[in-house]
């Protein structure tokens, strides 16, 4: 059964994004991801599909497309500019948008985090837009190089850290739905009256707080960021750090 994809949607520039995988071989000169690696199992969908393809090391992903990664299980993708980005078991993705030009350097990627951990090594380029969306928070790295982690929980909550370089986290305005009105018969119209104003759409405040190195933030559900604060790097040695730091290590990233 393809995986439902929550709310939440985190927007990160500088951060990069991920693409769908077809059934069909995809065109070579088409910017993709590839897997990189894969320890465990990991399922693409095509949009709209109601069934997956198990992924294997070095396939190739195209956009518009949504990954479930399976228990126990982690999955690499590196991009052509060379940013990689890691996914933790459980994590599911939307592929929104990947596209490099490699004449100016410059990118645009684009990816939905629906749940999971996402651990990211941005590639510095001269121009860059690359974004992770949860629910109503916008997260946009700076333009040099940047390695930051994202934890996005069941209830919708996410959790960001920055490792290296500055993350730009603002929340998207949503409108409140308007009440449904309520229908009734026929009443008598009593005399003169104060009458209330009608009921408006409102919007959420906008806001835009610039997350530096090792420092955090959290999003509650319903996308209300705390203050940024430093984080203790040797508190913070999970095994899902240290195997990422180690890779990237591996990779001279």
């Amino acid at each position: 059964m393809r995986p439902a994809m929550t709310r939440m949607m985190l927007t990160m520039a500088a951060a990069a994004a991920i693409a769908g995988y077809f059934a069909a071989p995809a065109r070579t000169d088409e910017p993709a991801a590839v897997v990189t690696l894969l320890d465990g199992t990991a399922t693409a969908y095509a949009a709209g599909a109601k069934t997956g393809t198990a992924l294997s090391k070095n396939d190739r992903l195209l956009t518009n497309q949504e990954v479930q990664v399976g228990e126990r299980s982690r999955i690499e993708l590196r991009y052509p500019d060379g940013t990689v980005m890691r996914f933790a078991e459980r994590s599911r993705i939307k592929l929104e948008d990947i596209s490099y030009d490699r004449m100016t350097q410059s990118k645009k990627l684009k990816v939905g985090l629906g749940g999971g951990k996402l651990w990211a090594n941005v590639k510095k380029l001269v121009t860059a837009d690359s974004k992770v969306e949860v629910k109503t928070v916008n997260a946009v790295a700076g333009v040099r190089g940047t390695v930051y982690r994202v934890t996005v929980d069941e209830d919708n909550s996410a959790l960001i850290k920055v490792y290296d370089g500055s993350v730009y986290v603002s929340g998207i305005p949503q409108e409140v739905p308007k009440p449904a009105a309520q229908v009734s018969g026929p009443v008598p119209v009593p005399g003169p009256h104060e009458v209330p104003p009608p009921y408006r759409q409102v919007t959420r405040e906008e806001w835009t707080v610039i997350v530096q190195s090792m420092q955090q933030i959290s999003i509650s559900p319903q996308g209300v960021a705390s203050k940024p604060e430093d984080f203790n790097l040797q508190q913070d040695l999970d095994d899902w750090v240290k195997w990422n730091q180690e890779r990237d290590k591996e990779l001279h990233l």
